[in-house]
């Protein structure tokens, strides 16, 4: 199956927009990245990132959210 380049510039461009909006940070791609130049034969790479946390304290009890974001890298 041939791709052409308008198709293939689509699909990047949307794969980008996912990204970012799911809360991706530069610095989980540059070491994924970084990860996939170091050990080129890896057939996975996973690394998580906390995006964002909030802590309330009141009374004796705490409340914590945490979100965090995985992004992972598969061979198929």
């Amino acid at each position: 199956m041939e791709m052409s380049k308008e198709k293939y510039e689509e699909l990047i461009r949307r794969f980008s927009q996912e990204l970012h909006e799911v809360g991706v940070s530069e610095n989980l791609i540059a070491l994924t990245k970084d990860t996939a130049n170091r050990v080129p034969n890896q057939s996975s790479i996973v690394h998580t990132d906390e995006t964002d946390k909030f802590s309330y304290r009141h009374d004796g009890y705490m409340l914590e959210a945490v979100r965090e974001v995985t992004l992972t890298v598969k061979k198929c």
